[in-house]
């Protein structure tokens, strides 16, 4: 027989036994409410990313068409400023990383604008605009602007009709001068010269100093050789004026003329002058 006080105590044992298995059990176990939960957070957290997606992907729409509205409108402005054609090329470019958020501001930090192959009268060119403070109304004045027109070594032919009062050939750029080569003749002789100007600004022109002077290969200044050859060497000497303003936007200045190793720089300038003002409707003049 078995004895009643050990069968009490052999199914304590067993109820011991079971009771830490059936913890690890529910221990393992997620509860509705903890799933439902649980879904929530992820259901919350995709929507959070979806509004964020889509503000984002709004931004750079509206961005991409705040670049190109603006540029279409400044590279039309530019063109009927310098009296382009409609498919004359003009690069915009904006500083600063949202243009949107500029325009919102009613202006745009800095615009640059490249046009190549500018004709400004016989010369060709490229010119480049670097504007800052441009408001989002043209006519309103921009605070500042500068344009660099530079015309490579050569494409300066359109210039040799003003180096001299003859016909020039061989025009290139050497030692921050303009050389030339002319010449003339005199009791059968001939007499080959090599001369050296020096470009200048004066009241919107470009005028042209001669600095050197050879003659057939031999240094000479510019007093000795009229002294020398009277005046028939005078329309060598006797340059003209270039009126690079009355070829341009009223609203440009000159404002210096710089020769380059392969290139010659003439830097104009405005100051709070609108974009879409007459300044840039009307042609300048020479004082």
């Amino acid at each position: 027989m078995t004895d009643p006080a050990s069968e009490q105590q052999h199914g304590q044992q067993e109820l011991v036994e079971q009771e830490p298995a059936a913890q690890e059990q529910s221990a393992g176990e997620t509860s509705p409410h903890d799933r439902r939960r649980r879904r929530r957070i992820l259901i919350a957290v995709a929507v959070v990313l979806a509004l964020l997606g889509a503000l984002v992907a709004a931004a750079v729409v509206g961005e991409s068409i705040a670049r190109q509205q603006g540029t279409l409108l400044i590279a039309t402005e530019v063109r009927e400023a310098f009296d382009l054609e409609e498919d004359h090329p003009v690069e915009v470019e904006f500083v600063g990383f949202s243009v949107l958020a500029q325009l919102a501001g009613g202006e745009l930090d800095g615009v640059t604008v490249d046009v190549p192959g500018l004709p400004v009268g016989e010369l060709r060119g490229d010119l480049e605009i670097i504007a800052s403070g441009v408001p989002l109304d043209l006519e309103q004045p921009t605070e500042k602007l500068q344009a660099v027109y530079r015309v490579a070594e050569g494409d300066l032919a359109g210039l040799s009709g003003f180096l001299a009062g003859t016909v020039v050939n061989d025009i290139a750029l050497d030692d921050r001068l303009i050389r030339f080569g002319t010449g003339f003749e005199i009791f059968g002789a001939s007499f080959d010269l090599a001369i050296g100007v020096e470009p200048s600004v004066d009241e919107g022109r470009l005028a042209f100093t001669p600095r050197s002077i050879d003659v057939n290969g031999q240094s000479i200044d510019v007093e000795a050789l009229r002294s020398q050859f009277g005046a028939i060497v005078d329309p060598l000497l006797d340059s003209r004026d270039f009126c690079v303003a009355e070829l341009l936007p009223a609203a440009l200045t000159l404002t210096s003329v710089q020769v380059g190793d392969e290139q010659l720089v003439i830097v104009l300038a405005a100051e709070e002058t609108a974009l879409g003002g007459p300044g840039f409707a009307e042609l300048g003049s020479c004082g």
